[in-house]
């Protein structure tokens, strides 16, 4: 009897545990994915930032996460933002447009992608993440000098602030 309540106990236990492995995303998204996460995606027009370089305008949007009920479904993959700009790419080559900026945790690493017209344009380089406690709203910044930005995501749930920093 002793014996038999210690398999199944075991078995639900290997099937909890394994949960996140089986939730973890292991492939980088697809343009098409991207492209319709962004037709229901909203994005806060009022918190949009303005920078230039080169004498070119950039404009960054960030995208509402009101949707979003999780840390594990931010890490599957959400539209962080709109990217408008008139200056290429420094390191990715990223030609002018408009652009719906992606973010998704690919294994153990985040991941930030331009999406155009149903493509992934560019994947972004020196890509960082960190959780703050600051729950202040902010705007994104635009930094001309190698062309980063920063989004600043406060979901809903939780205590924390997601800063996506990326450089295209």
């Amino acid at each position: 009897m002793r014996g038999s309540v210690k398999v199944p106990t075991l078995i639900v236990l290997m099937c909890v545990l394994a949960v996140p492995a089986f939730a973890e995303r292991k492939d980088k998204p697809t343009g098409e994915e991207i492209a319709n996460k962004a037709k229901a995606a909203k994005f806060d027009s009022a918190n949009s930032t303005a920078g230039e370089k080169i004498g070119k305008k950039v404009k960054l949007t960030p995208a509402k996460l009101d949707h979003v009920k999780s840390e594990a479904e931010l890490e599957g993959g959400q539209i962080i933002g709109m990217l408008e700009t008139e200056a290429p790419g420094d390191e990715t080559g990223l030609p002018p447009g408009k652009y719906n900026v992606f973010a998704a945790k690919v294994g153990n690493d985040w991941h930030v992608y331009a999406e155009s017209g149903g493509k992934i344009v560019v994947e972004a380089v020196h890509v960082r993440v960190e959780k703050s406690n600051d729950r202040t709203p902010k705007k994104p910044e635009f930094h001309a000098e190698g062309w980063c930005s920063w989004w600043w995501l406060l979901p809903p749930w939780g205590l924390v602030t997601f800063v996506f920093t990326n450089c295209f």
